[in-house]
């Protein structure tokens, strides 16, 4: 019997983006004051070493990310809908041996590479050796399973007050060491460790969370013997969000590297930098999928109008809230970068205000990627991401060497923008097929 008393799921959506916005809210308050300390104490040059390192450390986890969580949402709401605790117990053991599986070679592949790629990027003997010790914490990165935890038991209030822990840490670590002078090693030292101790921390909360809401199996049985082919379709799952994760993050930290490589350390930092404050609306745009897919999940397979509702009405408030994020960038973001990092950092104004343009796009298409996702267009929204990227990544090495920066934020723009439109396309071709 469906209880009246229940959110619609529009405003189930709002309510649990509304946790994670307060929470990543708060944490892209410190984020940026973590940035505008540390761009101040070391400079240009050094600051734009810092990104190098983060930048490589993040292109490694992402290339081994198989975004479990999404396959906990995806094969898990049914089973906790129909009560089936005992295949959601094989589910999630399934997905954290994936987790930690993936953590261990992204470890060693980082820590392989760094002599190889260390030079490329200007980084000196002892900074390499600094990146070494910086991709240690991905051994800590096995969390997307915990997070599919939370997600799927809508514990998103508590999910939202994780996200300001390494934040919290990172800027009181950051303000310890501007105020003492450090060198660039101690920033790097304090960033890593943050990262380890966020992951931890989470990985706690979460297995806390499993014993309360799942538990063990009982007596007799076991979870160790669970397999992928257990689930149909979930490895071709797990590799299409595995694929669409690379779409989704390599771009951007390779953009960084790639910008280091042609441009040198200063100019990588300022489009890091550029990226960092556009994560303004990069992330309510992942926030956005998070908390749609559920829903937009569930009311697919009900067949409920709410399903067009929920995505369109997504997308118009996402591009009308971004647009005006890149109006105010326009009027004063040389008056904002130059009063809280400094004047030396303005030159990242003209592409900060074209990476917001291409941020609206991803964020009016993320309740979009949910809705084809929720249909069963998971593979082809990949192979619209593939081609997005290839055409980012040739559009940035060709405007990169002709223009300079500011190509950066041009090609960003176009590769943001297809997406989109082919989305609308697919969600429409979804609503005829079902009519049909």
């Amino acid at each position: 019997m469906k209880n009246s008393d229940a959110p619609s799921p529009m405003r189930k959506v709002l309510r649990n983006f509304g946790f994670l916005l307060r929470g990543r809210g708060f944490a892209a308050l410190l984020t940026l004051g973590s940035i505008a300390l540390m761009a101040r104490s070391l400079g240009p040059v050094e600051f734009g070493i810092v990104v190098l390192i983060q930048s490589y450390f993040l292109l490694i986890k992402g290339l081994l990310n198989f975004r479990a969580f999404e396959a906990i949402i995806r094969y898990g709401v049914p089973m906790h809908d129909t009560g089936d605790i005992s295949g959601l117990r094989r589910l999630i053991k399934v997905c954290r041996r994936v987790d930690r599986r993936a953590s261990l070679f992204a470890t060693g592949l980082a820590l392989a590479l760094a002599p190889l790629v260390g030079p490329l990027m200007g980084l000196s003997n002892d900074q390499v050796i600094l990146l070494s010790i910086y991709c240690l914490a991905l051994l800590t990165t096995a969390t997307s399973t915990a997070g599919g935890i939370l997600r799927l038991f809508d514990l998103f209030k508590l999910f939202g007050r994780l996200f300001t822990i390494g934040p919290t840490i990172r800027f009181i670590g950051v303000a310890i060491a501007w105020w003492f002078g450090s060198p660039l090693w101690v920033f790097v030292i304090i960033l890593g460790a943050v990262i380890a101790i966020e992951n931890l921390y989470s990985l706690w909360v979460c297995r806390r969370i499993y014993r309360e809401r799942i538990g063990p199996p009982p007596q007799g049985q076991t979870v160790r013997d669970a397999k992928l082919n257990e689930f149909p379709g979930l490895q071709h799952h797990l590799w299409v969000t595995y694929w669409q994760s690379n779409m989704d993050l390599a771009p951007k930290h390779l953009a960084t590297l790639l910008a280091g490589y042609l441009l040198g350390p200063t100019e990588a930092g300022l489009l890091r930098l550029a990226q960092d404050f556009s994560t303004v609306l990069a992330k309510p745009a992942v926030m956005i999928r998070e908390v749609a897919l559920p829903d937009l999940t569930r009311s697919w397979n009900q067949g409920s109008k709410a399903f067009q509702h929920v995505a369109y009405r997504t997308a118009l408030l996402g591009g009308g809230v971004g647009l005006m994020f890149v109006a105010v960038i326009c009027f004063f973001g040389n008056f904002l970068l130059g009063t809280l990092i400094g004047h030396n950092f303005v030159g990242a104004v003209p592409v900060l205000i074209l990476l917001l343009l291409a941020a609206t796009f991803d964020l009016s298409a993320a309740s979009l990627r949910s809705a084809s996702y929720a249909i069963g267009y998971a593979s082809k929204v990949l192979g619209m991401y593939v081609v997005s990227m290839l055409v980012y990544l040739v559009l940035f090495v060709l405007l990169t060497g002709w223009m300079g920066l500011i190509g950066t934020g041009i090609a960003a723009c176009v590769a943001s923008a297809l997406p989109m439109f082919f989305m609308v396309l697919l969600i429409q071709r979804g609503k005829v097929g079902r009519l049909n």
